[in-house]
């Protein structure tokens, strides 16, 4: 009898022993949690109701508060005294304070650390004197009140209560690893997308003193955590605009003299005036890949005809501007640099797009909207068009949710047809709005493009005498039919009453179609990632005449639409207005790592991580610099 006592004693000194001190600091810790899991799930487009969600995130709240308790008491335990044990509760306060910031300010599933924040501009801009003041009190009032109650946690059994709360985080971080498999979800999104929808979820759970310490402090344990999240890892390795080599400035005067050599259009003064009626509604069509030399009436060693009832039309072609090559690919990095006006898209995401004309486009009343055939979570772009400035991302998951919709939902999304019928309807519910609508659809999405049109028909599909490879074909089938699809919703916006003299309509592609086996295969189309584009600008209102064959590239088309709109563009756009009576002719593109430029007097590269001189280094000191307003 005496022997199951003390047995069951022994065990007994295991189990926790709850105080005032653990109890307040486990409800302060819960409550930030809560705040940052609601803020990051409205920011994600998460909802609580959805079972892998709930999961995921009941498991790090329990986790936090396991570890917590474990890191406190074995603290106290090893050193047998509070400060340490106190110390360790104010960083994790700061860590969970700043964790709340970054998410309701931005997001952070690129910004690895904390500290690729912590920049000059990042902490002047945001933080006030008076605001350092309240942070540097509320911490040490953390650190005061900590030290007092960890002072009153006896040392009796301390060892066998933290070894409870480290069981605990042993058992739920297996638990974590196992995965809910949500079959509804898979059809809405696939595997392919469910996997980066994961890997959000997966990173907003992750305990943030683990991923401090495992990717600032002990960088090299990251390949050791990281079995834990693999998704995770993968998707920022693979897909994160990120640089860790970059400048934000509200001073450019010190970048002038070299900006001169360099000719990006930073300082020179705003064009002159059209006298354009005021748009109210702007109509961006963006075409998946479609490259100007995958189109027969601009690229002669193409023996057949099609793309005719919009691209290769007359009087469509007169208003095309020839000569304006692809400055950032794939499709992210085509709109990151169309949308900010700067070639390196690798500093757009953690400098805040400061100067995404979205968000600019705001300031002037409209409300910027993101329609696409494709996934909101593929490479995190519900997040970085969120952070771009556009209200909302309406996307493959959301046409799912509309029954008889589903049927045209497969391969990379929804039909083109589809999607711009859909797109009509927004544009008619917000008729009396001032709309900036980006519509981005994908049966032209290489390799082949869309192969099945299960549910649509299309003229016959076109007859090109000197291409024999089936892929190719079919790749060129799927333009011939996009052009098609756009032709038909131009008509119908006219049909609705929506093209009128207060609605721009500008049409182009995210990139050119990139090096592969279909496009290598086509007679004519150049063998890089930054070919020619089309774009062309319609408008019931009289354009002013521009020289449609200048040279142009990408970072041009967000000065252009803000020229027409008679908005003066920010400091810091490298682009220039194509209706520009000044305009000077010249092409800039980013591709792995080399920077082209092509103007009259010639052609030039850089190396943008070796550069040859110190003419070249300033040079790419400017292109790693983003400028903003003071």
């Amino acid at each position: 009898m005496i022997g199951k006592t003390k047995i069951t004693a022994f065990f007994k000194s295991f189990l926790p022993k709850f105080d005032v001190f653990q109890i307040s600091v486990l409800l302060f810790f819960t409550v930030l949690n809560i705040i940052f899991l609601v803020i990051a799930s409205e920011k994600n487009g998460f909802s609580f109701t959805e079972a892998d969600v709930l999961f995921h995130f009941s498991i790090k709240l329990l986790f936090d508060a396991a570890f917590l308790l474990f890191s406190v008491l074995i603290l106290k335990a090893v050193f047998r005294t509070s400060v340490f044990s106190a110390l360790f509760i104010t960083a994790n306060a700061t860590l969970a304070i700043s964790n709340i910031l970054l998410y309701y300010f931005g997001n952070t599933l690129v910004e690895r650390t904390h500290f690729a924040l912590i920049t000059p501009y990042s902490v002047t801009s945001f933080v006030p004197w008076y605001g350092f003041a309240a942070i540097f009190a509320a911490l040490f009032a953390i650190l005061a009140a900590s030290f007092f109650f960890i002072r009153k946690i006896p040392f009796r059994n301390i060892f066998k209560q933290a070894a409870f709360w480290l069981t605990i985080c042993i058992l739920l971080n297996l638990l974590n690893i196992s995965n809910i498999v949500d079959h509804d979800r898979e059809k809405r999104y696939g595997r392919v997308i469910g996997g980066f929808r994961n890997a959000q979820i997966y990173y907003i759970s992750q305990n943030q003193w683990i991923n401090f310490l495992s990717k600032v402090i002990f960088p090299s344990l990251s390949d050791k955590i990281k079995m834990f999240y693999p998704e995770t890892e993968k998707f920022v390795n693979d897909y994160h605009l990120f640089s860790e080599k970059f400048t934000v400035s509200n001073d450019p005067i010190q970048y002038k003299k070299d900006a001169e050599k360099f000719d990006p259009d930073l300082f020179r003064g705003e064009p002159e005036s059209l006298n354009l009626k005021e748009y109210s509604r702007v109509i961006y069509i963006l075409t998946e890949s479609v490259s100007l030399d995958a189109l027969p009436c601009y690229n002669d060693r193409i023996k057949g005809s099609y793309a005719n009832r919009l691209f290769c039309r007359k009087e469509i072609m007169e208003k095309t501007f020839s000569n304006l090559t692809t400055s950032g690919s794939p499709t992210l990095q085509g709109l990151t640099v169309i949308f900010n006006s700067h070639p390196n898209y690798n500093i757009q995401e953690q400098t805040g797009h400061i100067n995404s004309f979205p968000k600019l486009l705001e300031k002037h009343g409209f409300k910027s909207v993101f329609i696409r055939s494709a996934s909101k979570f593929f490479a995190n772009e519900n997040l970085i068009f969120q952070n771009m400035g556009f209200s909302r991302t309406i996307a493959r998951e959301d046409f799912y949710e509309h029954k008889d919709l589903r049927k045209y939902i497969y391969n990379w999304g929804l039909e083109d047809r589809i999607l711009y019928q859909q797109s009509l309807e927004f544009i008619k519910e917000n008729r009396d709005k001032k709309l900036f609508i980006t519509i981005l659809g994908t049966d032209t999405h290489p390799p082949y493009g869309q192969k099945l049109y299960k549910h649509l028909k299309y003229p016959e599909a076109p007859k090109i005498e000197n291409i024999k490879d089936k892929k190719t074909s079919l790749w060129l089938t799927s333009v011939d039919r996009m052009d098609f699809d756009i032709a038909g919703f131009l008509e119908n916006l006219e049909k609705e009453g929506l093209f009128d003299e207060s609605t721009l309509v500008v049409i182009s592609s995210d990139h050119s179609c990139p090096l592969n086996n279909v496009s290598s295969k086509i007679p004519g189309h150049p063998k890089n990632n930054l070919a020619r584009i089309p774009v062309i600008f319609l408008s019931k209102q009289t354009l002013p005449e521009a020289d449609y064959s200048t040279k142009a590239s990408q970072i041009d088309i967000a000065p252009t639409i803000f020229h027409l709109l008679g908005i003066k563009k920010p400091l810091g756009w490298w682009g220039e207005s194509l209706f520009s009576r000044e305009r000077k002719g010249r092409k800039i593109g980013f591709d792995k790592n080399f920077l082209y430029f092509s103007d009259d007097s010639g052609s030039r590269t850089i190396n943008t991580e070796k550069t040859e001189n110190a003419s070249e280094e300033a040079l790419i000191n400017i292109f790693d610099t983003v400028f903003m307003e003071k």
